[in-house]
This record gives C-alpha cells, structure tokens and sequence, in this order.
C-alpha cells in the first residue's frame, strides 16, 4: 500500500516537473542546462535509471507471458513502462510514446478486472503523454466522475486540457478545486505558479 502511494506520488510530481519545464521559458531552460558538470551528472543518472527500467521490463513481460491472468504482475508491468517512458523522455526521446502506449495497454487489462481510479488516472495519463487524447480526456473526466476530489486526476487532467485543449479556463478551475481541497499540499506552489501561467494565457 506504501509503495503503491508512493508511485502515485512521483508520477503526479513527475507531470509537475515536465509541464513546469515546458513553460517556463527557453531562457530558463537554458540556464538549467548551463552547468556542464551537473547536465553530464544528470544525463549519466537518467541513463542508468533508464537501463534499470528497460531490465525490469523485458524480466516482468516473461512473468507476465507465463502468468498472464495475474493482475499484479499486469500492473507492475503498466507501472513499469510508465516509468520507462518517462526515463525515456531524457534517455531515449523516440521511444517514449512507445513505452507510455505499452503503459496504457497494461492499464486496460487491469482495469477490466477491477476498478481502481489511481490506475484510471495513470492510464490515463499515459494516454495523454502518447498522444492517445481521445483515451485520455475520457478516462480524466472518468476518474473525476468517479471522486470529485481526486487530486491527481484534477492536477493531470488541468494539465491535459492546458496542454492539449489550450482550454485555460478549465485547467485553472480544476487546479484551483486541488488547491482549495489541499491548501497546504505538497503541490500546492507548483500548482498556484500553474494558476498564474494560465492566468496569462501562455501555453507551452
């Protein structure tokens, strides 16, 4: 149960980060990217969590070939190409739409067993990062249908429809509902500095 929180946990600071990256700017990018020593530090880190990943898939696709009515092992195995997509936004960028559809296939087979909203979200937010928008926006309202107050559905779904609807109206009532339902989260300035940028209507 730990473990599973604390998935869930990085995955919504994970979508944070990338969405935080993407509009604050080149010029702010750039001067990240500046430091020569710690880029190379971080590129050698992402490449190895990345291999880790990648291991830990191909081991988890032969477990689920010779078990494949284990719901567990389809889970983990869905949480794991997850994982590997993200990595492989900096590791291996060709391949992540790839790992993010393999992700939502996993998702789906788990979800017609049991329903479960944080594999919902997750799946749908693998959707969202392949380009799978159709999937993704149904499974977002899904989840929020499912649980008004779900966190992670309102933060990534706001991030959805930033991103991809260009809809900044709804992003920021979602983000704000998270807000008013967490005041002192642990996301809570992440998501007022996203208020402010969707304010202005800056997209990424």
């Amino acid at each position: 149960m730990t473990s599973a929180k604390k998935t869930q946990n990085l995955k919504a600071i994970v979508i944070i980060l990338l969405l935080i990256s993407s509009i604050v700017g080149a010029g702010a990018y750039g001067y990240f990217r500046g430091n020569s020593s710690a880029a190379t530090s971080s590129a050698s880190s992402a490449n190895s969590d990345y291999n880790s990943l990648k291991n830990r898939v191909t081991v988890l696709s032969q477990q689920v070939r010779s078990n494949p009515n284990d719901i567990q092992l389809q889970l983990d195995l869905g949480n794991s190409y997850y994982d590997l997509g993200t990595a492989a936004r900096t590791a291996a960028p060709n391949e992540a739409k790839d790992d993010y559809i393999q992700s939502t296939i996993y998702y789906q087979n788990v979800l017609k067993t049991k329903e479960d909203i944080n594999v919902l979200t997750d799946m749908a937010t693998a959707a969202f990062y392949s380009g799978q928008n159709d999937l993704a926006e149904k499974s977002f309202q899904k989840a929020i249908n499912e649980n008004p107050d779900f966190q992670q559905a309102l933060f990534n779904y706001g991030v959805y429809l930033f991103q991809i609807k260009k809809d900044y109206t709804s992003a920021i009532r979602l983000w704000q509902t998270a807000l008013d339902k967490d005041p002192n989260g642990p996301n809570a300035d992440e998501i007022k500095q996203l208020i402010a940028k969707a304010k202005t209507g800056q997209g990424s």
